[in-house]
């Protein structure tokens, strides 16, 4: 994958511990970290008018400031909704509604003060970025992404393609961490926004693929069918998909097993060379099985059963070598000069 230039990005998140049971304690001090990164915010902002070129002393400050603002706040919030009680103890009910009364202190600041800062968490995990910390750009994406759709965001308008490119940021930023499966997720949220710049799909298969290898690594071979099967619901025409299906079957059961994943790779697409290579391994590896089952056999004994697998294996090796002329993708040209050799044996 080609370097990508970065628009956005950085500092390490550490979520505030707090004690606090009570809605005015969690507001209070909620109110005064955003108070804090603002104060902050307003010193790097001047600071960077007199000398852009310097570096962001604060940055990590300012990120633990608000995201301990949206934890302390939010957690405020629904505590700060209290049922109006009867003499009795029991809820006093609005004759309207049916339902029973209640009343709020402190929820319209709450919500100004969360609203008021939603940017400010772009603005995070932009810096994060440019610094190259990607745990901070991370976390604050993807807690921006999570914020789209929830009540905190009704009534404002987000253009989709920033949505997009926010996903795919945060996707950037998990793959820089070998975070894959927060990645794999992210980067498929941008393409679902329309996002298709800086190789997002590349990014996103090259997730699933190291996802893949770490099961297979560690010999949890259901959960990598789980995961793939998944990945094929989504998306039943991609050859590529039922080419790792068929890596999977490899690695669990054998290559006769995988057959039907790599045949239906070649199926579904012409130019996909891994599809043809793997099959022609399936076929490759059944000539080879012949001649070690049959150690005192002679050419002229094997023919018969040997080249009519290698005809068939030879011009898939022969269509993965011609969609891959560099050999960047199979290894295609050693099986051929390997199966031609043979068959010239076999005459």
């Amino acid at each position: 994958m080609k370097k990508i230039f970065l628009f956005v990005a950085c500092a390490a998140f550490m979520v505030m511990g707090a004690k606090a049971q009570t809605a005015e304690e969690l507001f209070n001090q909620g109110k005064a970290e955003f108070a804090k990164y603002d104060k902050l915010f307003g010193e790097y902002q001047l600071a960077h008018g007199q000398n852009p070129d310097a570096p962001d002393a604060t940055i990590g400050e300012r990120a633990t400031a608000l995201m301990n603002g949206f934890d302390l706040l939010q957690r405020a919030l629904p505590l700060d909704t209290i049922i109006e009680k009867n003499k009795d103890g029991s809820p006093k009910i609005d004759k309207k509604t049916g339902k029973p009364k209640f009343k709020v202190k402190y929820s319209k600041d709450i919500v100004n003060l969360l609203s008021g800062h939603i940017n400010d968490v772009l603005n995070v995990g932009n810096s994060g970025l440019m610094g190259n910390d990607y745990a901070t750009s991370y976390k604050a994406f993807k807690f921006f992404n999570d914020l789209i759709g929830t009540p905190l965001t009704q009534g404002i308008e987000f253009d989709q393609a920033t949505l997009g490119e926010v996903a795919f940021y945060e996707g950037y930023s998990a793959y820089q961490l070998k975070n894959f499966d927060g990645a794999y997720s992210a980067f498929k949220n941008a393409m679902s926004k329309g996002y298709n710049d800086n190789q997002v799909g590349d990014f996103k298969n090259s997730c699933l693929a190291n996802l893949i290898q770490g099961f297979c690594d560690s010999k949890k071979y259901d959960e990598a069918i789980s995961y793939i099967d998944k990945a094929i619901a989504a998306d039943q025409s991609s050859a590529l998909l039922q080419d790792m299906k068929g890596f999977i079957v490899e690695q669990k059961d054998g290559l006769d097993a995988a057959e039907p994943y790599y045949k239906k790779a070649t199926e579904l697409d012409d130019n996909f060379p891994n599809g043809f290579f793997d099959l022609g391994r399936v076929y490759y590896d059944r000539a080879e099985k012949i001649i070690e089952q049959n150690p005192t056999a002679n050419n002229s004994e094997l023919a018969p059963k040997l080249k009519p697998i290698y005809n068939m294996a030879l011009p898939l090796f022969k269509k993965a070598k011609g969609l891959d002329e560099d050999g960047s993708k199979t290894n295609s040209k050693r099986f051929i000069e390997d199966i031609e050799y043979k068959l010239e044996l076999l005459k």
